[in-house]
């Protein structure tokens, strides 16, 4: 049984502590930590994780001193990734495997990472950094791992496709913004959604992963949503590979047709090109933290 190490308590973690102890996979938490608190048991019971997620401030933070298999990484991403970079270093030096819904560290340090997991013979799984719960990294791995990809074409920011829409319908970006708060299907601070910047980091995890590369962050352009951007506008992921190598993100302008347009709102999806085989499109109508925590914990249950 793998006895896991969870690094942060928000609406992810919650939800896939809620998750373990409901489907009861063959794995245990032996240690939640966040900004506020620590706990740590090799027998910690679903009422004391309970405990710890209501009121943390009463479990003084510490070194962690039980043992566990896998670093689960849930924490709100750094600005530059160097402190989730060095953290996988450690853990995996450590004799760790890491799963990791982060996408700091992988966007910008994914070289140095890599060559990590490879010197230590330790995985690292990230399905849950792109598109939440959308299995485009298991799906490709496990189903479709024989052929090359040649092309990515994806919706991987709710917050900012949500606004988009409810623009197109005749909201304000103001009702829109304050709608996808409600829901829960956004941050209280949408910078980084509405910049562009969560979407680029998924750019570049999908650029590496898929195709190959060892982009970073810096080295990319993209661009994010504005209060008056076009009507028939999605912020989109396009990745084109072969010997004439391309990535986008940004807002592009979709004609009636385009399948993405008849999506809902709250709708994630992509569309992949493959060498050798059909393409495949694959979507959720709605993405949420439990559909986050699944991703998570299938990388779990796979290590």
């Amino acid at each position: 049984m793998k006895r896991l190490f969870i690094a942060g308590t928000g609406n992810v973690g919650r939800n896939l502590v809620g998750l373990i102890n409901e489907y009861k996979p063959d794995a245990r938490v032996v240690a939640m930590e966040n900004r506020r608190g620590l706990i740590q048991s090799p027998h910690m019971t679903a009422t004391d994780q309970e405990m710890f997620l209501l009121h943390p401030e009463r479990y003084p933070k510490g070194e962690v001193e039980v043992d566990y298999d896998v670093y689960v990484d849930l924490r709100t991403a750094s600005l530059n990734g160097r402190i989730e970079m060095e953290t996988y270093r450690q853990q995996m030096e450590s004799g760790k495997s890491i799963v990791t819904a982060n996408k700091s560290g992988l966007a910008n340090y994914w070289p140095e990472i890599m060559a990590a997991s490879r010197s230590t013979e330790k995985p690292i799984l990230y399905e849950a950094t792109v598109a939440g719960g959308l299995p485009i990294f298991s799906m490709i791995r496990h189903s479709a791992g024989y052929f090359p990809v040649t092309s990515f074409r994806g919706i991987v920011n709710l917050t900012a496709n949500f606004i988009l829409k409810k623009m197109a319908s005749g909201s304000s970006f103001e009702s829109a913004a304050m709608e996808a708060t409600k829901l829960g299907i956004a941050e209280t601070n949408m910078d980084d959604d509405l910049s562009g910047k969560d979407s680029a980091r998924k750019a570049v995890i999908l650029g590496n992963s898929l195709f190959g590369k060892n982009l970073r962050l810096s080295g990319i352009d993209f661009s994010g949503i504005r209060r008056d951007s076009i009507s028939n506008g999605m912020l989109l992921v396009i990745i084109e590979g072969g010997d004439h190598f391309s990535l986008r993100s940004g807002v592009v302008e979709l004609n009636d047709s385009d399948p993405f347009l008849s999506m809902k709102p709250t709708a994630m999806a992509a569309e992949i090109g493959f060498m050798g085989r059909a393409g495949i499109s694959i979507s959720e109508v709605f993405d949420g933290p439990l559909e986050t925590a699944s991703a998570v914990l299938s990388d779990i249950i796979e290590i």
